[in-house]
């Protein structure tokens, strides 16, 4: 049942990558898409915790790092991305008594956004990569946010679904009680 897990969390990242990369960038808004990896990262360290999150977030943030069209130094989406999908893993660790409603998804979205983006954003000016603009930080990261949490209603469910239904029967059991 684990391998199986570790497909489906890799055919996620692989697609969501896919997809960022190829049909995302015509629907931007201001130079802003939406962060597909980063809300399958959210929702898989939703479904089974922080070291999930980190590890996803790093294998999703290294794919976006090195798929073309990247023109920044590889690294920076997987330091960003394994931290959001940390921070998404210890929210729902805290939160393990209830399980995460849609608003406690979405504000886990946003604040994942928020810490991705400033952590790629700071990244770039300590490397000095001149696609930085931090006079233009509250506008992309509200686009950003908007788009995610819009585009987090269709994908979180479904990455969560996924996940627990491969859960071995004692744990289904434990986590249903």
């Amino acid at each position: 049942m684990i391998p199986l897990r570790y497909g489906l969390a890799a055919l996620f990242l692989i697609l969501a990558v896919t997809v960022q990369t190829s049909i995302l960038p015509h629907l931007a808004v201001a130079g802003v898409t939406c962060d597909l990896v980063l809300i399958v990262v959210v929702g898989l360290a939703l479904a089974r915790g922080p070291e999930w999150g980190a590890i996803t977030g790093f294998a999703g943030g290294l794919l976006l790092d090195i798929v073309p069209p990247a023109d920044h130094t590889a690294g920076r989406w997987a330091l960003a991305l394994a931290l959001s999908g940390y921070l998404a893993g210890m929210i729902r660790r805290e939160a393990s008594a209830a399980p995460v409603g849609p608003v406690g998804a979405a504000g886990t979205v946003v604040l994942s956004a928020a810490l991705s983006l400033l952590v790629y954003s700071a990244t770039g000016a300590v490397l000095h990569d001149p696609t930085v603009d931090w006079s233009q930080f509250g506008v992309r990261l509200g686009i950003a946010a908007g788009y995610d949490v819009v585009a987090a209603i269709v994908v979180i469910p479904l990455v969560l679904w996924t996940m627990r239904r491969l859960l071995p029967a004692r744990e289904r059991r434990r986590v249903l009680s």
